[in-house]
């Protein structure tokens, strides 16, 4: 958001700017949905809704979890909410109690460390690495759930890194996770229908039911039907869970527009629009790997899934800028915006040093500008010395 905020002023002030900051995409709204929200407007669906959702919104989703993860829940178990990020924030804070701790792998979303904070729990933060995909093994997570553990976030496809988990490595988990009975699991499926792995793999908690009187199912329309400025996600967990989400959000928001819900009841049914998503971001994937993977002092694990890529940039820190050294992609991604307005994101957001993320969220020609941008500042810093003067 820091980053977007500059680009605003930066536009204001009449400079254009690459910005594969946001993690936004570029498509706009599919027809179908913004036909649904005019219907609404016209018949008058404009007041408040009820505090867990409407009703034909949660129905919706109850008919896509079927449709898509194969999950029969009831709309006693569903809730709507502002945005995805509103869904998690409401589950942390009526899961933890002060002290609690919650397991996140790094690299992380960054927001998920401080909605624990803010919930009184204490985040604890599970290294990965780019040799094993920036995924947590069985193993690891075994190891680090203690008597104060009380929950395991786990996002997948990630943001930032695009990781996927595969059904044997989900079912991995899944066996930790049966055998420690405390500890509750908030899976972040955002990007769920951005995957191009190829596997389909059955979800979690068909692959583990156990899990399911602890597991609450994090989502929104935001990034795969376009609705970012729509504010829609919802939850799908214990009822119990649930009802203390409504609670909080009654004495909170309330709830969401009620015209953004007809619109993501309409986008959850499904559409050829999902497919012709999934198949540009694809294409643009496999464009802006190939161009990182043609930088110099690079290193890139191709992505999986989402819209991103986190390419490790560790080597061009050590080069010289106006007498200083780089140090930290804070300082690189200010040196990109400054030299060449391309706008990425450093990874100390994601708690992880060294890297940047790219979302590829603009059109082709776009992208192909902006690598060649990032490849002119990137070869100076490998020769180890960039004068700004």
């Amino acid at each position: 958001m820091a980053v977007t905020n500059e680009i605003f002023r930066l536009r204001a002030d009449g400079v254009r700017i690459l910005n594969f900051g946001a993690g936004e995409p570029d498509f706009e709204t599919p027809e179908r949905i913004g036909d649904a929200a005019r219907r609404a407007i016209a018949l008058g669906q404009t007041r408040y809704a009820p505090a867990a959702g409407l009703v034909e919104l949660r129905e919706a989703i109850v008919a896509k979890m079927a449709r898509i993860n194969h999950l029969e829940v009831s709309v006693e178990e569903v809730i709507a909410t502002t945005g995805g990020k509103h869904a998690l924030f409401l589950g942390l804070q009526a899961l933890l109690n002060p002290g609690d701790e919650v397991l996140i792998p790094v690299p992380y979303w960054t927001s998920y460390g401080d909605m624990v904070r803010l919930a009184g729990g204490n985040p604890v933060f599970l290294p990965t690495s780019a040799s094993d995909g920036f995924k947590v093994g069985p193993e690891q997570l075994a190891a680090a759930i203690n008597p104060r553990t009380r929950a395991f976030v786990l996002n997948t496809p990630s943001n930032p890194t695009g990781a996927v988990y595969s059904e044997s490595e989900l079912s991995s988990l899944g066996e930790v996770l049966a055998a420690a009975p405390e500890v509750a699991l908030l899976t972040d499926e955002v990007y769920e229908l951005l995957d191009f792995s190829g596997q389909p793999s059955r979800h979690l908690l068909r692959l583990c039911p156990k899990l399911r009187a602890r597991c609450l199912i994090i989502n929104s329309v935001s990034k795969s039907y376009a609705m970012t400025g729509w504010r829609v996600g919802y939850a799908v967990g214990p009822s119990a869970w649930i009802r203390a989400m409504t609670t909080l959000q009654g004495q909170s928001t309330t709830g969401t527009s009620s015209i953004s819900q007809v619109a993501a009841a309409e986008a959850l049914g499904g559409g050829p629009d999902e497919a012709i998503m999934l198949d540009e971001f694809r294409r643009r994937r496999d464009l802006v790997c190939e161009r990182w993977q043609a930088l110099q002092d690079v290193s890139l694990v191709v992505p999986d899934g989402a819209f991103y890529v986190f390419p490790d940039v560790t080597r061009l820190l050590s080069a010289t800028v106006d007498g200083e050294v780089l140090g930290k992609t804070t300082r690189l991604c200010e040196l990109l915006l400054e030299r060449e307005q391309v706008a990425l994101v450093p990874g100390e957001a994601f708690g992880a040093p060294g890297h940047v993320r790219m979302a590829y969220t603009a059109g082709v020609a776009t992208l192909e500008e902006g690598m060649q941008a990032i490849g002119r500042v990137f070869a100076e810093l490998s020769g180890g010395l960039v004068r700004t003067d």
